[in-house]
């Protein structure tokens, strides 16, 4: 018998594949992160903006970008079984849109057009590097609300769609947005975008977050009963019509 669940659980296992193939575009494919410093000199800037490792970990990208609002399906998903305001669910899915626009490709759009020709002038490849950089770590307030709205959706569900507890410890990951806000004042020192506080500390914070958030997604969904679900009537066998002959009077 097919699972009721199997479109639950396509959206979630696009998750951590995404995750793995956007991992290697920006570490070992491309060395984007860490991120290089804001106060490189211009010939490292240029040597980095023109490799061409840099351009096939774009055009990598771009084919598995679409992964991510599959992804983000599962938390809307979870949301729209809680006790609470379709706005909460309306915010996050606008919310990650914004966020995979200005997080995603702009700096992939950036770094790619610096590998892309090679007659750019210097002055422009270090707008793109600044540009790319800020708009990737710098953007981070994006996810404020969104994240805000996911917290907040679950501490007042209840229904208990996912614990309690889950929602104060987003509230906390909320920190990690807004120590982001200094890297477009500092180019050196803890608040710097390689810096200890804004990217190392934000990290520290924000990748066991992500894990325990899928790891209660997962939970949620394995628990969640069958007659919930929406699809639930396409499993649904359909009455046998009564094709007894009638009694005459």
């Amino acid at each position: 018998m097919r699972s009721k669940k199997r479109d639950q659980w396509i959206a979630f296992w696009m998750v951590p594949a995404f995750f793995n193939v956007f991992g290697l575009v920006f570490v070992p494919l491309s060395w984007m992160m860490p991120p290089r410093s804001p106060s490189a000199p211009e010939p490292q800037i240029i040597n980095f903006m023109q490799s061409h490792n840099l351009l096939v970990a774009c055009a990598l990208l771009t084919l598995v970008y679409g992964f991510a609002p599959v992804g983000n399906s599962i938390y809307l998903i979870q949301i729209k079984r809680m006790s609470v305001s379709p706005v909460f669910r309306y915010t996050l899915m606008v919310g990650s849109i914004t966020g995979a626009i200005v997080g995603m490709l702009f700096p992939m759009f950036c770094f790619g057009l610096g590998a892309f020709r090679s007659g750019y002038r210097p002055s422009i490849l270090v707008m793109l590097y600044d540009f790319g950089y800020l708009a990737f770590i710098g953007s981070l307030g994006c996810f404020c609300i969104m994240w805000m709205a996911f917290a907040l959706a679950i501490i007042l569900d209840q229904n208990n769609v996912l614990p309690k507890w889950l929602g104060y410890y987003t509230l906390w990951q909320y920190v990690t947005e807004l120590i982001a806000a200094p890297v477009w004042i500092a180019k050196s020192g803890p608040f710097a975008w390689n810096g200890l506080m804004t990217f190392w500390l934000a990290m520290a914070l924000y990748v066991p977050w992500q894990i325990i958030v899928y790891v209660c997604i997962y939970r949620s969904i394995k628990n969640q009963p069958d007659d919930e679900l929406e699809n639930a009537w396409l499993h649904q066998t359909p009455a046998t019509p009564d094709v007894r002959p009638k009694a005459t009077a």
